[in-house]
């Protein structure tokens, strides 16, 4: 079940709802949003081989982060879904997308069962419950597809930390967030046909407190992890 963030908050910044929130960080995303908090789990992935990807869709595409990175591996053609025209505007700056669409990740009208991955970062936190995220992202993989999704590790939220940003004044804001525990994760992937390929978790290493001090508090603990799942029929083979 997904939990309320105001129960846990503990910094009380100003909350902005999903749309307005990256529309107001969309100018600067991609300058302070932390690499470190996905790219390192995608590639530390086992269960996928990128190369042969033919086709992926990225749910909360937000300014194409992850579609760069995806080409960099070597996956053929990807496209995009995000509900921000700000930050879909920046993925297409980018050119690495076959096609983008203005939709919700949990209901993007595209045609199910045409990609061998769907993928998603940072984006389920913020969604009211799993179980469309996960029967959408089900509906568009193809039988021996793959879904990989990273995201804000529960830990963080519980901790009473928020998905935030500085705006231009130096004001710090938040973005709505709702807790998912990686136990919600694994009831709605399973309710969604799916198996449990691979998990991982990001930790706040001392590499990554020397470069951001700030990050001295969350030092050893989780902030990040990544999810592997596959159709149930499949035997464990990659894709």
């Amino acid at each position: 079940m997904a939990e309320p963030f105001a129960c846990y908050n503990r910094r009380f910044y100003r909350t902005l709802d999903v749309a307005s929130g990256y529309t107001a960080w969309a100018p600067f995303y991609d300058a302070t949003m932390d690499d470190r908090l996905d790219l390192p789990l995608l590639g530390s992935l086992a269960s996928v081989d990128w190369k042969r990807v033919a086709r992926a869709v990225d749910l909360g595409c937000g300014t194409g982060r992850i579609g760069v990175w995806l080409k960099a591996q070597g996956v053929g053609r990807v496209d995009g879904i995000d509900i921000s025209p700000e930050m879909l505007d920046r993925a297409a700056a980018k050119k690495v997308y076959f096609r983008l669409s203005r939709a919700d990740a949990a209901a993007t009208d595209l045609a199910g069962e045409g990609y061998d991955l769907a993928i998603s970062s940072f984006a389920v936190c913020h969604l009211n419950e799993l179980a469309g995220f996960y029967a959408e992202a089900a509906r568009l993989i193809r039988e021996d597809g793959k879904i990989a999704l990273v995201d804000y590790h529960p830990f963080m939220v519980l901790k009473g930390v928020p998905t935030h940003f500085n705006l231009p004044t130096g004001e710090r804001v938040a973005i709505a967030n709702v807790i998912h525990l990686i136990g919600n994760h694994v009831e709605a992937g399973r309710c969604a046909g799916l198996s449990l390929r691979e998990l991982r978790e990001q930790l706040v290493d001392a590499e990554w407190v020397r470069e951001k001090p700030r990050m001295a508090s969350h030092a050893g603990q989780p902030v990040s992890f990544a999810i592997v799942w596959a159709r149930n029929n499949q035997e464990g083979e990659e894709a």
